[in-house]
């Protein structure tokens, strides 16, 4: 199990896959007379894809953190795994995405969420 924040709320949630994507904010600076390019390089942003295993989930939990996901607002703090340890930073969720596991009435069973988080600002600056 893995602690994952959300705006002060903490989940102790399995993780099935984390996919983590550094991108780099840069300026070009143009083309040197012995044709190499050169760039400015600002800083570095990591992105989040991230498919957490729900199945020990209560529903009410799992619902909270659906909502919580889903609120039509700009950004989110998160605390994510990051190396050894984790990282916090402010992201915009760009998708929200789970499945209908099961339908039996009374009974309904979500799982499978899966969010894709991208940093407002970067993590590291040059």
């Amino acid at each position: 199990m893995s602690l994952v924040v959300i705006d002060g709320n903490e989940f102790e949630i399995g993780i099935i896959k984390i996919t983590r994507r550094a991108s780099f904010s840069q300026e070009s600076l143009g083309i040197t007379m012995d044709l190499k390019k050169h760039y400015d390089v600002k800083g570095t942003y990591y992105d989040y894809d991230v498919e957490f295993f729900t199945k020990n989930m209560n529903v009410v939990d799992y619902d909270n953190l659906y909502e919580l996901l889903t609120l039509p607002q700009e950004s989110h703090t998160v605390t994510l795994p990051y190396g050894q340890s984790t990282i916090t930073f402010e992201a915009k969720v760009t998708v929200a995405q789970d499945d209908l596991l099961f339908k039996y009435t009374p009974k309904t069973k979500w799982g499978g969420i899966k969010v894709t988080f991208e940093a407002l600002e970067p993590q590291k600056e040059a």
